[in-house]
Formats: structure tokens, sequence, C-alpha cells
């Protein structure tokens, strides 16, 4: 009886503010030991590498994606040749860094390695 609720709870955004500042620099660490190898520095485009994970084209490619989509990307697939030795917790503080590397706000609440709370957050990271 009552109101039917068609979602469980409103889809969030990326530019809500959805990781902490610790998480971000341990997601830095995470990166550096994980990622750098391929992806390079987050400051700039390397040839023969990796796509960056904080330019316009992984914004185009991830904006009508979750966070939990990345979290499984990663998670299933990386690093290569290693895929599964990143633990949750790490995974949620490399998303954090690039996050913060895509110029998105930290909040106060940390990120949450839940699969059903990463699936309503959106990842457009684009321009507003």
């Amino acid at each position: 009886p009552g109101i039917v609720h068609t979602q469980q709870a409103a889809a969030r955004s990326v530019k809500d503010g959805v990781y902490t500042v610790v998480q971000a620099k341990q997601g830095k660490a995470v990166y550096e030991e994980h990622c750098l190898e391929c992806h390079g520095s987050m400051a700039s485009a390397t040839p023969d590498m990796a796509p960056l994970l904080n330019d316009y084209v992984f914004q185009g490619a991830w904006k009508d994606r979750s966070l939990g989509e990345l979290f499984d990307r990663i998670r299933n697939t990386m690093p290569p040749n290693k895929t599964g030795t990143l633990s949750p917790q790490q995974l949620i503080d490399l998303i954090a860094y690039v996050l913060s590397a895509n110029a998105l706000k930290a909040g106060d609440v940390p990120l949450t390695d839940d699969p059903e709370t990463l699936k309503q957050i959106r990842l457009d990271a684009g321009p507003p």
C-alpha cells in the first residue's frame, strides 16, 4: 500500500563529491604502483601508452556509465596479467584518485565498494 517507488535511490553523480581526499591520496599510491607503467602520468598523454584516465576521451567513453561499471572493469581487466590482485579497498581508492584527477571535488563521506551503491553513481566526469 502507498506510494510505489520505481528506483531504490535517486541516481547520483560523481560531481556530488562521492569520495574523500584521503581516499584519493591512497588511490594515487595504488595508481603509481599498479597503473603508472601503462597509463603514464595523469599530467599528460604519452605516446604508446594506454589511454589517459583524465582526458576528454575517457570522460566521453564513461559519461553515461556508473562507478559500478568502472569498478568491475578495473577489477576484471587490470592490471594486465595480474587481474584480481587489487583489493576492493584499493579499487575504491584508485577510483577516488581517478575522480580527483578529473577535477571532481571530494566530499565528506568515503566512497564505498558496495556494488548497489556504485551502480547508482554516474560517472559524468565531463565539463558541466
